[in-house]
């Protein structure tokens, strides 16, 4: 019975310990559920709010990036309708806004004014100065111009140089030419560029809104029309359109374009006028004269295109191709000399003597055979420059001419500090000269000291035999004049230098006025 009490006991003692076993079981099992729940719920609620952060941050994200993209296409518009370098509206900018102006004025039966403006020889500036110095002279002009505007005016960059003014509620002219006056006034002052101060004049064409038109195009075109009025009167002004200008300027502007189509096509020609000995009777060389047969307007003078193509930027293409011309014609002729005349712009291109050496080997003309002419306003604009670039052009073997001498007033001052080869005495001089007059003492000085200096001595605008033995007597060593020959073409220069030994007066029976015109 003790056994049994004592097994029983044990047994009590087994059941209760593995119901204690089971019981912790049970409670580790229960914690265990009730942290796998809760784990759960943790799980569930870490996730839900992850993705409430990460929609959060989606919604936030793609809000930044429309933004980015609004700024970005307004930025994008911002500088399409402006230009980089001014910061001003450009030419599409301004064609809106004058199409907006015409709408505001047609409801609210207002007036505006259109000006077009163009800097005066800023190609010049650029191909002198560089492209550094051109762009810094535009930022201040901007500058300069935006400083007389009023609020509601606008100004605008339409090209390289030129500029167009949006002028609201313009109640009278007068208004207009005080803007104009304002702006003439503000560019008078020198520009410094570097170490250097240049002068940047600018011509003004206006046009009214609705006095001249009411759209946009014929706004523009009469304000062009005006400009350009303005730039063949003298420069550095203002005009108003006027309809009796309209046909003349029109016909203009036809024949620059003209002349820009002649240049790119080969359609223009080069006479040659013969330069004889000092004595008259043998041919020692030719000076190139470009001329242009105009398929409407006929034989056109060079004075008149020559200066339109220094207007409007055509006279470097001008120049090299008459330089190009007369190279190739030259081959004809290996015993003559060939002048060309170089225009001071054209002279003062930064790339002048390479395209020369281009043009020089692209021929196969002799650089001994050639000569180049310059007149004095060539040196004297920038001195330094021309003093390399004669330099340069010399050691090529490129004789170097001073046309024109004697009319200017520092031609001494010139001739001691640049090398030059000969000096041409003006026509001038002689035109009127009398064996013991003034002239005829000028033109004795000058021969006089070419040969002191070792200069060949050239006299222009021979027209008499007295004139000749005059220049022979004084020892000059070139003549040329109508009296031996007008300008001949290129086919007929070996024909005249196998008379030219019979002597000046060599066209027989040809009136002078004959030879004039021709």
């Amino acid at each position: 019975m003790k056994m049994d009490l004592m097994n029983l006991r044990d047994f009590r003692q087994g059941t209760l310990q593995g119901s204690a076993i089971l019981a912790g079981i049970a409670l580790v099992a229960l914690a265990t559920f009730v942290a796998f729940v809760a784990t759960q719920q943790a799980i569930d609620t870490f996730f839900i709010a992850s993705a409430l952060v990460f929609s959060v941050y989606v919604v936030w994200q793609s809000r930044r990036t429309v933004q980015r993209l609004t700024e970005s296409e307004a930025k994008a518009k911002q500088v399409a309708g402006h230009d980089i370098l001014s910061g001003l509206p450009n030419r599409f900018l301004f064609n809106d806004l004058v199409d907006s102006e015409i709408g505001r004025c047609a409801r609210n039966r207002s007036s505006f004014a259109l000006f077009y403006l163009d800097l005066d020889r800023f190609k010049e500036i650029n191909d002198t100065f560089g492209h550094d110095a051109g762009d810094q002279l535009i930022i201040s002009i901007t500058t300069r111009i935006t400083r007389v505007l009023r609020q509601n005016d606008r100004l605008a960059r339409l090209g390289g140089d030129e500029f167009g003014i949006l002028q609201t509620d313009v109640k009278d002219p007068r208004d207009s030419a005080a803007l104009a006056q304002r702006i003439l006034d503000a560019l008078s002052v020198p520009f410094d560029l570097g170490e250097r101060q240049v002068f940047a004049g600018i011509s003004i064409g206006i046009a009214l809104c609705p006095q001249d038109a009411t759209d946009r195009s014929g706004l523009m075109c009469l304000a062009d029309l005006a400009l350009y009025r303005a730039k063949h009167e003298g420069r550095n002004r203002y005009t108003f359109f006027e309809a009796r200008m309209g046909e003349h300027l029109r016909l203009r502007k036809a024949i620059e374009d003209e002349l820009r189509q002649a240049i790119a096509n080969d359609g223009l020609g080069v006479e040659y006028q013969p330069v004889m000995s000092g004595d008259g009777q043998t041919m020692v060389g030719l000076e190139a004269l470009v001329r242009w047969n105009h398929p409407t307007q006929g034989n056109l003078p060079p004075e008149s295109f020559i200066s339109l193509a220094e207007e409007r930027g055509l006279i470097v293409p001008l120049g090299e191709w008459v330089l190009r011309r007369a190279c190739l014609d030259a081959r004809r002729w290996p015993e003559l000399r060939v002048a060309v005349n170089v225009s001071p712009i054209q002279f003062r291109h930064k790339e002048f003597v390479s395209s020369v050496v281009k043009i020089l080997q692209e021929t196969g003309m002799e650089p001994q055979r050639l000569e180049l002419e310059l007149t004095e306003g060539v040196v004297i604009e920038d001195a330094d420059q021309a003093e390399n670039s004669i330099i340069e052009l010399r050691a090529l073997g490129i004789r170097m001419v001073l046309d024109d001498f004697g009319t200017g007033y520092s031609s001494l001052i010139y001739l001691r500090r640049f090398a030059f080869d000969k000096i041409k005495i003006d026509r001038s001089f002689l035109q009127y000269m009398e064996p013991s007059g003034e002239s005829a003492i000028i033109v004795q000085s000058i021969v006089q000291l070419g040969r002191a200096l070792g200069l060949t001595v050239n006299a222009e605008g021979i027209e008499t035999p007295d004139q000749v033995e005059f220049l022979r007597a004084l020892g000059c060593d070139e003549l040329q004049g109508f009296l031996f020959s007008a300008s001949l073409a290129a086919d007929d220069v070996a024909a005249f230098a196998a008379t030219a030994a019979g002597g000046y007066g060599l066209v027989p029976n040809m009136p002078l006025a004959v030879a004039r015109a021709g």
